[in-house]
């Protein structure tokens, strides 16, 4: 990946370019893809025809976890699970919340689905004596 401010090649999981300080994202200059000068208005790059990403701009972009999208997660691990596949890439950060979310609803149910089963067990074979 290249930073979109400066043109640099950056790690793809930097989170701050190296030689510029700026979030290689959150320029406008270069292609992420392929480094190539690109203006600020442009949407494509004309030499690998990658879409270009920018994210700035109001709510684009941020990667906070949000604490109504875990508690959906926990209490339907299904939504969870997709939104993790949806986000990976994009907002790594929100991802691994609401899997770990997901992923503790999910034992929660298989607990208390295991302790509701036995407690039932125990029940019938108290009703017998």
């Amino acid at each position: 990946m290249y930073c979109r401010e400066c043109g640099n090649s950056v790690n793809d999981r930097a989170e701050v370019c190296s030689s510029c300080g700026v979030r290689p994202l959150n320029g406008q200059n270069f292609c992420q893809s392929c480094g190539t000068e690109t203006k600020a208005a442009q949407e494509l790059c004309t030499k690998c025809g990658e879409r270009l990403k920018n994210l700035k701009g109001a709510g684009v972009g941020q990667d906070q976890p949000s604490g109504l999208v875990n508690l959906a997660a926990c209490c339907f691990p299904i939504v969870g699970l997709i939104l993790y596949f949806v986000w990976k890439d994009e907002k790594p950060k929100s991802a691994k919340s609401v899997c770990k979310w997901a992923a503790i609803g999910f034992i929660a149910t298989v607990v208390l689905y295991a302790l509701s089963f036995f407690l039932g067990i125990l029940s019938e074979t108290m009703y017998y004596y």
